[in-house]
């Protein structure tokens, strides 16, 4: 990660933002989070989809992250109704999931990553804390890349615990969880089952998934070398309304749309067509069924599992 330093985004200026942190960089979450919205005032959002960045990402690098997957989406909207729907109906949140390490040492931020899962699992209570607290909010939708996914999942466990909105369409993107955590009686499984729909968006060839993740969640003291959702796309099969994504040749940082190649613009389709943006002056974003997702690769076998697989 580079030193924050803030520069204009061209075109990005979103309705809502979620502010979890107290500083650009590093430091401590932001609790309670609090709203900054660029309407005169709050807008009525009875479907609100929050946008969750992941690991290592300051906020410039987290506001580059969403300017990149707004702009592609926009660009599939043919009116400026359509448009003005999609800029209304995202929540871009922020999160501390960085370290603020000056000089050389800014380099080793990877070494932070056991520090950013228990600022995860924070966050998360906190984002469930705010979105129960709106009261216009009746649906929540959720797209999170990395560390961010595991931000959704502990936010909607705790929106089963206490009430909330109910939980519409959720893309985990890249998900940086362990498997393990997404069975029964992993501490993760029931947050699978309260989406109306779930999809993972997944790449063996992801470098982070593959070779950091594992010593870095094991450091974080949750397991022995596990492996992440977002590297096969392994998820249990009986929460239901789960798709998976292959999305070839994905590395971590290409599930935005920032990065101009194949992976990039795979993940901006599957995305518009898990969540239809298209369709949302006809209809609710939650009720509109998805289309068949691209092919997976070959299904591989998960010993005492029963997982899909690939």
């Amino acid at each position: 990660m580079s030193r924050h330093i803030a520069r204009p985004i061209a075109g990005y200026q979103p309705v809502l933002r979620i502010d979890m942190r107290q500083q650009p960089e590093g430091g401590a979450p932001r609790i309670p989070a609090v709203e900054h919205w660029t309407a005169d005032r709050p807008l009525r959002q009875s479907e609100l989809l929050v946008l969750v960045h992941g690991y290592n990402n300051h906020l410039q690098e987290a506001s580059e992250a969403y300017a990149a997957t707004r702009r592609r989406q926009r660009a599939r909207l043919p009116t400026d109704a359509l448009q003005a729907a999609f800029d209304r109906l995202l929540g871009d949140s922020f999160w501390p999931g960085d370290a603020d390490w000056a000089g050389l040492i800014d380099k080793l931020d990877f070494l932070f990553y056991s520090s950013a899962v228990g600022v995860a699992r924070a966050v998360g209570a906190a984002l469930a804390a705010h979105l129960r607290g709106r009261g216009d909010v009746l649906v929540v939708h959720f797209l999170a890349h990395s560390l961010g996914c595991r931000v959704v999942l502990e936010c909607i466990r705790q929106l089963q615990q206490e009430g909330g909105p109910s939980i519409g369409k959720v893309c985990l993107m890249a998900a940086a969880v362990p498997t393990y955590m997404t069975c029964p009686g992993g501490g993760l499984y029931g947050a699978l089952t309260a989406p109306q729909a779930l999809r993972i968006l997944f790449s063996p060839a992801d470098p982070v998934l593959g070779g950091a993740f594992p010593p870095g969640q094991t450091l974080a003291g949750e397991g022995l070398l596990p492996i992440a959702v977002g590297l096969h796309g392994d998820i249990p099969i009986s929460p239901g309304a789960v798709d998976r994504d292959h999305i070839p040749g994905a590395r971590h940082g290409d599930y935005w749309g920032a990065a101009d190649n194949l992976a990039s613009s795979f993940s901006e389709q599957s995305i518009a067509d898990f969540f239809r943006f298209d369709g949302i002056a006809e209809r609710k974003l939650g009720s509109r069924p998805a289309p068949a997702a691209r092919p997976d690769p070959p299904s591989r076998t998960v010993a005492g599992t029963d997982f899909v697989g690939g």
